[in-house]
């Protein structure tokens, strides 16, 4: 990219953003060095980014995005003396006509270079599918690839899973403000966990191995007992009534958090789509390699690597899991345990430690109570 320039990574969500994202702020002085400015005081600022899409609402258990949230990375962009600049912000791969011309008013349209991420499907549905069942969802993964590779479906999950995957549609939206010559799409390399870095220190110019290849919890993924002692918990989680803040204290930051570090995941695990939907994704697959072929914009790998037919075959999915074990049930409530102490140890203060300014109406040791009661019984015991 030739300087002075931003480089806007628009994801789209499972495609190794976040770990990318990890990468890069975790360099974020080395960059410097190389006059390459990394936007932001986190690796993913999430409710800056819900302000430039136009939305109301944070997401489960988060409070409403705030304006100045974005105002903040608006003017670190306009006062930023280095040359060049990364935004990085998986859920712009959704934005509108009208988000676009927000985000590309803070970047500046005639120096953004636009960079999307496009990965197998049979690779991004069997993740999308644990992210939603830790953001409360309780579908089993074939209904979620039923509503997914739905053409007639029209719900709200479908457009945040699917929408961004549309890589002809992505880059024709945005392709009305940039030009082709200042988009990129990279293919991601299933198996090669260095190519996504070495693509981005291309599009930068910087030496090759300053970012580091992702790992780490950034994008750690949980079994599939794991997943589906959770999604149990979720629906325990709907019976009781609990409130998005306490949803997001216990099952995201405390339950999810204790599984996915867990070190015995040895189990099965969703490693692609089953012979009834392998056709449609197939299907999907090839229009995307079409779109981006057509697209006249700049292509780092191979396209064809996004093919499924003639790749990957159709998956034999694991039997249904109708039992966790005791293994499991331990890490499950030692994450209740640690979130229900920070959850009594935020009550104590007050009510200006809750994101919403009200206090928890359940202490530390009385919700862990009303846990212990119904968790064993909903998720089941099998001697590991």
């Amino acid at each position: 990219m030739p300087a002075p320039a931003v480089l806007l990574h628009i994801g789209p969500a499972k495609t190794g953003s976040t770990a990318m994202q990890h990468a890069m702020f975790q360099v974020r002085e080395q960059l410097a060095r190389h006059g390459v400015h990394y936007v932001g005081s986190r690796p993913h600022e999430k409710e800056a980014g819900g302000i430039a899409l136009g939305l109301a609402h944070g997401a489960i258990g988060r409070r409403d995005p705030r304006p100045e949230s974005w105002q903040r990375l608006v003017d670190e962009m306009a006062t930023t003396t280095l040359p060049r600049m990364v935004l990085s912000n998986e859920d712009f791969g959704r934005a509108d006509e009208a988000a676009i011309d927000r985000i590309l008013t803070a970047t500046g349209a005639d120096r953004t270079h636009l960079v999307y991420v496009a990965r197998r499907l049979d690779k991004v549905l069997p993740s999308h599918w644990q992210q939603q069942v830790k953001a409360r969802m309780t579908t089993s993964y074939e209904d979620f690839l039923r509503e997914m590779l739905d053409p007639d479906a029209d719900t709200w999950r479908h457009r945040l899973v699917m929408d961004p995957q549309d890589v002809g549609a992505v880059l024709a939206r945005w392709g009305k403000v940039l030009p082709p010559e200042r988009m990129a799409v990279v293919v991601a390399e299933e198996g090669d966990r260095e190519a996504l870095p070495r693509a981005f220190e291309g599009l930068l110019g910087l030496p090759a191995g300053l970012i580091a290849p992702p790992g780490g919890p950034a994008n750690q993924s949980m079994g599939l007992a794991e997943t589906e002692a959770v999604r149990r918990i979720n629906r325990l989680a709907i019976d009781e009534q609990w409130t998005p803040v306490e949803y997001r204290q216990l099952v995201q930051l405390g339950v999810v958090k204790e599984l996915k570090n867990r070190a015995g995941q040895s189990g099965p695990r969703i490693g692609g789509v089953p012979a009834w939907a392998f056709e449609r994704v197939a299907e999907l697959a090839d229009t995307q390699v079409d779109d981006i072929r057509s697209s006249g914009v700049n292509v780092v790998g191979d396209p064809d690597r996004l093919r499924v037919r003639g790749q990957v075959e159709p998956v034999d999915l694991p039997d249904e899991i109708t039992a966790v074990d005791l293994d499991v049930l331990a890490d499950v409530v030692s994450g209740l345990r640690t979130a229900a102490k920070r959850m009594k140890a935020r009550t104590l203060a007050g009510p200006a430690a809750d994101v919403r300014g009200q206090r928890d109406d359940l202490g530390g040791r009385q919700l862990l109570q009303l846990l212990a009661r119904r968790t064993a019984a909903r998720l089941g015991v099998r001697r590991g």
